[in-house]
């Protein structure tokens, strides 16, 4: 069984995040997205890898991956400044993996 990866990562840590993946042999995708509630940019990676190679892409993409603190943007803070911190926690990835059929490569 072959399994599709969906990791959206914190665009500072996409570069490190796919270089450590192609050095691992691992092909990918780079999507430019952006986080809906804060806004920021992000970077969404699809990966098509078999079941074996799973813990791999997985232990790659936590050892590169960090958290940040960032302020909250004004235009989502507005009347709530008050009861909203200025700080949150940002980064990290979110991954999301399925079951695939098959893979096919050209």
């Amino acid at each position: 069984m072959s399994k599709l990866v969906v990791a959206v990562v914190h665009h500072l840590d996409a570069d490190n995040i796919i270089s450590a993946l192609e050095e691992r042999g691992h092909r990918l995708t780079r999507i430019p997205s952006v986080g809906g509630f804060l806004g920021i940019e992000n970077s969404t990676l699809l990966l098509g890898v078999e079941d074996e190679s799973l813990p791999s892409v997985l232990e790659t993409i936590e050892e590169h991956c960090s958290s940040r603190e960032i302020e909250l943007p004004l235009v989502l803070v507005g009347r709530l400044k008050e009861q909203l911190p200025g700080l949150v926690r940002h980064g990290g990835a979110t991954v999301f993996i399925a079951d695939l059929q098959e893979i096919v490569r050209y």
